[in-house]
């Protein structure tokens, strides 16, 4: 088992959306809403596709960088480089975390320490390196 992933997911990021909530008679649940549901059924398919179609589960505290790149506007002046709109990075991330839950780590609370880049890219993706500290 490698203690050091980076791993490419193609595609434009998607943030964690607000959860939904319904109501079947006395029972009230929640469900993701479609485009969070879909971009990290997405992610989790790709990160396994990396690791080789099989979830290397981690327990230990980890490092995680992660970097999403945005797509570019046509319109957006070439001198501006960081990407200062919405989606928030809090809530981009908030969806990688929740997708790899199970497929690199256990629970996103061994996470002990997080850095969290937000740029535009004329290539979409989002890049996760992940290490395990000892």
């Amino acid at each position: 088992m490698s203690d050091r992933h980076i791993i490419t997911v193609w595609g434009s990021p998607v943030a964690q959306g607000r959860p939904r909530f319904f109501r079947r008679g006395e029972h009230v649940g929640t469900y993701d809403p479609p485009s969070s549901k879909y971009w990290k059924m997405d992610v989790q398919r790709q990160v396994l596709d990396a690791l080789g179609g099989k979830p290397e589960i981690h327990f230990g505290p980890i490092k995680m960088t992660v970097k999403f790149y945005m797509p570019r506007p046509k319109s957006l002046p070439k001198k501006i480089t960081h990407h200062i709109k919405k989606p928030d990075v809090d809530n981009l991330v908030k969806a990688i975390k929740d997708a790899n839950k199970g497929i690199l780590f256990r629970d996103d609370s061994q996470i002990v320490e997080l850095t969290v880049t937000k740029d535009y890219n004329a290539t979409p993706r989002v890049v996760i390196a992940l290490e395990v500290l000892e």
